[in-house]
């Protein structure tokens, strides 16, 4: 059944991969038994500590198919592109997402769903066995995996639909192929709603030291916010919102750039980020060699580029041309790189955006730079629609503080489309714009108009097959429905 509990439910029976005592910066310990665990604070440490580790998979550790977040979130989207490669051919299930023509087999659909259900694995082991004994940091812990649990299951839910709702260990093997089942997406949002409930009552607001990065109860409410706007529920998001300003945890920066920069990660505007790090210990992001062009070669890494699955993630020329004169965002985006047979952008240039930049670092593929999911910016901006569509509160201070950050006069009045239009710059290429398309119901329209504006400036990349089936959702990996015939696919695959 290849690996049915391993790769479609991930539940952990007997095993389970054990994380660093210090969050992420040292190296993981081996797997142990869960026979012979969980008598102490310490091993329940290392078991939560575990169940962070697969937001590196989603976020972009390496350079096959790790990535979701960014693909999912960008490339899927009229914000990012892929560089055309005729050497390497490799990267073609990330053309594929991006010009909506995968199918079942594609490889990227399949880590998602792997990495989801193997993170929620973890989260539910550690919920088994922590009812077992008292501690100081117990409700913490249990909230720092109801938190991941919840990201996890929202990962899934939004790009598969409904999904199977795993809570439990398996205690047998057919007691997995049970559980095995889809379930209604509402019955999904109603765990991750209480899962996020539950987190931010009992996560702390900051943390010090090598607890730096870990789960707070202002990323719960944020996660809890996009959640509830997700489901049309705007009204009831105010109140995490406003909890995460009042709290005072956070500001934006006075730069743009240095919010990016990775010797000043984990600052004041970050709400939650993916931890990476350098060094010896597999804990390395890949993303800046995903992002550059994929025949820079030297000229823009001292180690030299890599062929396979980069040039992804490129800035397009309509995310370009829809910033505004003088906005100090644009120049995160680089433009100097020529390339006159595979150029994107004004024919011969491959535009790269310099949000995950690691220069110097010491091993090929190995870059220390934190994959930010949200930041406050994202809750002035998520506020700001809240106000504007229910009421309650001026949106345009919310909007206005984002903006003078990017050089830009404030505005007198917003509309929705101003909100809309902020998100998009603001957050360009990191995970923000396919979210935005979808719930706020323009995603059919948006990319329609983009795949003809793809097809006419690049029509040797971009066929006549390339945005048409603009499917809302992602096919249930063939791996999936091999290992369990009784699995229905999504329409359309």
């Amino acid at each position: 059944m290849k690996n049915l509990i391993n790769y479609i439910l991930i539940l952990l029976i007997g095993f389970i991969a054990f994380g660093c005592e210090d969050f992420l910066e040292e190296a993981p310990v081996s797997s142990i038994s869960t026979l012979g665990f969980f008598k102490n604070e310490d091993q329940f440490l290392q078991a939560v500590n575990a169940s962070y580790t697969n937001l590196r998979t989603l976020a972009g550790s390496g350079y096959g198919h790790e990535g979701t977040f960014w693909a999912f979130g960008e490339m899927r989207s009229d914000n990012s592109t892929f560089q055309d490669n005729d050497t390497d051919l490799s990267g073609h299930r990330f053309w594929h997402l991006d010009q909506f023509i995968m199918n079942s087999q594609n490889e990227i659909p399949q880590v998602a769903w792997n990495s989801c259900y193997d993170g929620i694995g973890k989260c539910n082991t550690v919920l088994e066995y922590i009812d077992n004994i008292e501690f100081d940091r117990k409700s913490r812990f249990i909230g720092e995996v109801r938190f991941l649990r919840a990201l996890y299951y929202f990962t899934l839910v939004r790009h598969f639909g409904d999904v199977p709702l795993v809570t439990e260990t398996a205690k047998s093997y057919l007691g997995a192929f049970e559980k095995n089942k889809r379930v209604a997406a509402d019955l999904i949002y109603d765990l991750i709603l209480e899962d996020l409930n539950y987190a931010k009552q009992n996560l702390p607001l900051s943390y010090a030291g090598n607890d730096v990065g870990r789960a707070t109860e202002g990323a719960a409410r944020k996660l809890l916010a996009k959640v509830l706007m997700y489901r049309g529920r705007y009204s009831d998001a105010i109140p995490e919102l406003t909890a995460i300003v009042n709290s005072q945890q956070y500001v934006v920066l006075d730069d743009y750039a240095s919010v990016f920069d990775v010797n000043n990660e984990n600052n004041a505007e970050m709400v939650f980020s993916v931890q990476f790090t350098d060094g010896p210990y597999g804990l390395g992001s890949a993303n800046m060699y995903r992002f550059l062009p994929w025949n820079s070669g030297v000229t823009l890494l001292s180690h030299g580029q890599r062929t396979a699955r980069t040039g992804m993630n490129i800035p397009t020329t309509n995310l370009i041309n829809s910033f505004e004169d003088g906005d100090l965002r644009k120049e995160m985006i680089e433009f100097s790189y020529i390339d006159h047979q595979f150029g994107t952008h004004q024919d011969s240039i491959v535009p790269y955006t310099l949000k995950q930049m690691h220069p110097g670092h010491a091993e090929v593929l190995v870059c220390r730079n934190n994959f930010p999911l949200f930041r406050y910016p994202h809750v002035l901006l998520s506020l700001a629609e809240c106000y504007l569509r229910e009421g309650g509160g001026d949106p345009v201070p919310l909007v206005n503080q984002v903006r003078v950050r990017a050089g830009l006069p404030a505005l007198a009045s917003v509309t929705l489309d101003d909100i809309l239009h902020e998100r998009r710059v603001e957050f360009h290429c990191e995970a923000d714009r396919w979210d935005v398309l979808m719930r706020t119901g323009r995603m059919v329209e948006v990319m329609t108009a983009f795949g003809q504006e793809q097809r006419t400036l690049h029509p040797i990349v971009h066929g006549s097959r390339t945005y048409v089936d603009l499917n809302p959702l992602y096919p249930i990996p063939a791996s999936v429905l091999s290992n369990d015939p009784t699995m229905q696919q999504n329409p359309g695959y």
